[in-house]
């Protein structure tokens, strides 16, 4: 970025105009992090269901807007119940989680919410059996 020579900044404004991408990106995470942890704190002091306390919330993304924002979430103990029965539970208690979310967070507006169930410990169990099982074979020849 070229600055006007005739013009004198002092240094924190140059900085500032250096960075402007990179506050949009750091507004973002923070963001994303407080809302991590909001929806955590929810889950474990506020929501009564028992199926939720073994919740474990993963992952938010949020969009450039702040307007919609994914939560990925995965269970402790996947053979009690079923992924979309969880996911439903989490989308039916999404109005607690944006209230605390509006209590906690000054934005303009509270973004939606939407749940998805994060398989991926799964995904990595499956591709270390794969793994394990290629190496005993390579072993025996």
């Amino acid at each position: 970025m070229m600055l006007n020579p005739g013009i004198k900044l002092n240094v924190i404004e140059q900085w500032k105009l250096k960075n402007n991408m990179g506050n949009d990106f750091s507004i973002n995470s923070r963001v994303e992090s407080k809302i991590h942890r909001i929806i955590s704190e929810t889950v474990i002091h506020n929501i009564k269901d028992p199926r939720l306390k073994k919740i474990s919330i993963n992952e938010v993304r949020l969009s450039s807007d702040l307007g919609h924002a994914k939560i990925y979430c995965s269970m402790l103990d996947i053979s009690e119940t079923n992924n979309m029965e969880i996911i439903n539970i989490m989308n039916k208690a999404s109005g607690i989680f944006k209230r605390n979310i509006g209590k906690r967070i000054s934005l303009k507006k509270i973004p939606e919410l939407n749940f998805i169930f994060d398989d991926h410990e799964n995904y990595a169990n499956q591709l270390t059996d794969l793994i394990d099982s290629a190496i005993k074979n390579d072993s025996k020849k």
